[in-house]
């Protein structure tokens, strides 16, 4: 005869192990961070999950305390929210421990400069480049990956680059001239941001200008743009940063008069 169950049954099931730690009201202090104090606070030596304080079960004398209203997170000097912060006064004899339970809503953001290389998985810090080969018909290529838009690859043809939206056009992941690459013409797409079936980094941005034969400043679209950050091009031609163009604010300076008629063109990300 087999045993019976009312509900659903759940054999086995493999659940997250949560972390517990253990503290006295004596351990409470005042804690601060820049020009900020926290009194009846302790450090404790896990993040809480999103700095959401329902994810902390807090228990003080066997009194579950109340999310918010007995207690507080905050984050410590290095932007990690480990400080706990009671909201009134502790006796120095409470027995306290609390549970981490897991992940939550995450709204944090890592601490700026955090992530490196060394985080991020191998694929994500090489950048893709389709070549292929012109036949003197053909107008449209198909990308290996999905670009968000025309901006986010440079294009060359024997070397030469070719200007978005004016030589070629992005949908999906074809690749489409406006005429046909010449029998034998070797065709580069370099793809920009991080890698990715589905891409998450940011755009690039893209100015153009027309030479006049005297004009050496333009304006650009952002400002903030490093000089080393941003690919300038002259009549598809690659300057070299500092000593062909400079950067500052919205202003791109290059060291020498465009001719006239002229093309430049400027990719850059903000």
């Amino acid at each position: 005869m087999s045993d019976a169950y009312i509900g659903v049954s759940s054999p086995n099931r493999v659940s997250a192990a949560f972390q517990k730690e253990d503290f006295l009201g004596s351990d409470l202090s005042t804690i601060t961070v820049g020009s900020t104090s926290y009194t009846n606070a302790y450090a404790l030596s896990t993040d809480v999950d999103g700095a959401n304080t329902e994810n902390l079960h807090v228990v003080l004398d066997n009194v579950v305390q109340e999310p918010d209203v007995a207690y507080l997170i905050h984050e410590n000097a290095s932007s990690q929210p480990r400080i706990i912060q009671f909201t009134s006064a502790v006796s120095s004899t409470a027995s306290i421990y609390v549970v981490h339970r897991g992940i939550g809503s995450f709204t944090m953001k890592p601490p700026t400069g955090s992530v490196g290389a060394d985080q991020l998985a191998s694929n994500l810090t090489s950048f893709t480049t389709d070549v292929f080969a012109g036949n003197g018909s053909t107008t449209a290529f198909t990308l290996s990956e999905t670009p968000p838009n025309a901006n986010s690859i440079l294009v060359f043809v024997d070397g030469i680059l070719q200007k978005a939206t004016t030589n070629y056009s992005i949908s999906g992941v074809t690749l489409t001239f406006t005429s046909a690459p010449d029998a034998s013409a070797e065709i580069e797409a370099k793809h920009f941001g991080l890698r990715g079936v589905i891409r998450r980094g940011p755009d690039y941005q893209y100015d153009s200008f027309t030479g006049d034969g005297s004009a050496t400043t333009f304006n650009l679209s952002n400002a903030g743009v490093p000089t080393n950050s941003a690919f300038v091009f002259y009549n598809g031609i690659a300057l070299k940063p500092t000593t062909d163009y400079s950067i500052s604010g919205v202003t791109m300076t290059i060291t020498f008069a465009p001719v006239s008629a002229s093309e430049i063109m400027v990719r850059y990300q903000i």
